[in-house]
């Protein structure tokens, strides 16, 4: 196609696009139109394919003409979208913000407007300073793991003594803010200190037995959501009865019953140690690498485009569709109950949006920097991450990735490890903070 183009840098990471078409490419984009028109057009007077090319212009000039503009600016795009330095972004929709009357006697110029991947400077990444955690898992941390696992193989007793931190109790309840009556249950269950319930209001339950009632007060902070935020409820609870959750002893055979890959009761507990041991040692490696990034982060200098702010707050709202079955009707009763809507969220989920999307403009830069690239072995050691964990076959399944030409897919993860690594790796600890799994997991 004959045809010259231009683009200009705008503000916001927008680049404007003008093209100018030849005006020969007009006319034979007109005469093959024209043509094909005559074809098929069916006319009062006149047989199928003979009515005069002069009397289709006069009736369908105009038409024609405004689908050969359509036909030649879809077109030229096509060809030109390959020449362009800086490409739309996959999350950017161009706009046709300037086009000009398309003429047979003259060239014909549009413009497009659209967003591209923007340009970036940040500071230093290397030998940041942080307060780093440091943790191991304790023997109260095996047995209350441990513990997790038996309780799925409890059973549930009823006592008649007090209310203990563990128990589950079914009471009846009022709530009053001020004076009014907000809401009554006649029977909900609440097990004491896990938090379960709309209220968390189980540790004004501890000390209490069957038939006894209680009044009082709690006030809500932040922590507790935005619908509670700031408010005094007053509460009427009477406990209905009483359950204790009755765990069994841990033997060889429960063991293999709750772990397939286990032998003994010993094998298990080791297994808990060594799993909580990886999982302290990710959890606190995350928790620098985002003490670094944050600090990265406020030396950014850029614009990030709109488009990419949208889908990264898009998949954030598909990720809470899937934590309620792709239920739009549940996903927005969440929300309220947090005094939100689907657009009061998204505005509420902007500022990550951005930060995590600085944070992969700033990572894919440095692996650039650096001169990144992943070799078949890292991806191979990446796959074998996953192959574990599902008891796959790393090699089985690495060759079945190369021959279906589908490790490219795993590059860019690796590469963005390796990048992580570089920045890890060079951090100074100014501090070191010696935490339990608990205070990690808080």
């Amino acid at each position: 196609m004959e045809l010259k183009f231009q683009t200009e840098k705008k503000e916001n990471s927008q680049i404007q696009l003008s093209v100018t078409i030849d005006k020969n490419e007009i006319a034979s984009q007109y005469k093959e139109l024209l043509n094909e028109t005559q074809k098929n057009i069916v006319m009062n007077g006149f047989r199928k394919g003979k009515v005069p090319l002069s009397i289709i212009e006069t009736k369908y000039k105009k038409a024609l003409l405004a689908e050969v503009a359509h036909k030649l600016v879809d077109k030229s795009y096509q060809e030109i979208f390959e020449k362009l330095e800086d490409k739309p972004l996959a999350t950017s929709t161009p706009t046709l913000d300037d086009i000009e009357e398309i003429k047979l006697d003259s060239d014909f110029t549009y413009k497009i407007t659209y967003e591209t991947y923007p340009t970036i400077t940040f500071g230093e990444y290397k030998n940041i300073e942080i307060e780093k955690d440091e943790i191991t898992a304790s023997e109260k941390d095996i047995s209350e793991e441990i513990n997790r696992y038996l309780s799925e193989f409890s059973s549930i007793e009823t006592k008649d003594s007090q209310i203990e931190d563990g128990d589950i109790a079914l009471i009846e309840y009022k709530v009053f803010e001020g004076d009014t009556e907000i809401e009554s249950k006649d029977n909900e269950y609440v097990h004491i200190g896990k938090d379960y319930d709309k209220y968390k209001i189980g540790k004004e339950l501890i000390g209490l037995k069957s038939s006894d009632t209680k009044d009082f007060k709690k006030k809500f902070t932040d922590k507790d959501g935005d619908a509670f935020a700031g408010k005094t409820y007053k509460f009427k609870a009477t406990v209905k009865e009483v359950k204790v959750e009755k765990k069994p002893e841990l033997t060889d055979e429960l063991a293999k019953q709750i772990d397939k890959t286990v032998e003994t009761a010993e094998a298990f507990k080791n297994k808990v140690k060594e799993n909580l041991e990886h999982y302290a040692a990710d959890t606190t490696k995350q928790k620098a690498i985002d003490k670094i990034m944050d600090k990265i982060i406020k030396t950014f200098k850029g614009v990030v485009p709109q488009s990419m702010i949208d889908a990264q707050i898009d998949s954030y709202y598909k990720e809470l569709l899937q934590k309620v079955g792709g239920d739009e009707k549940r996903a927005n009763n969440m929300l309220s109950l947090e005094g939100l809507n689907k657009e009061t969220y998204r505005e509420k989920m902007k500022e990550k949006a951005t930060n995590a999307i600085q944070r992969s403009l700033i990572l894919n830069e440095i692996i650039k920097k650096e001169s990144i690239k992943a070799t078949e072995e890292d991806i191979k050691a990446h796959i074998n991450k996953f192959a574990k964990f599902y008891n796959l076959n790393t090699n089985d399944l690495f060759d079945n990735y190369k021959k279906n030409n589908q490790l490219a897919m795993f590059e860019g993860e690796v590469e963005i490890e390796k990048a992580i690594d570089i920045i890890y790796n060079s951090l100074k600890a100014k501090k070191i903070n010696k935490l339990s799994l608990k205070e990690l997991d808080d």
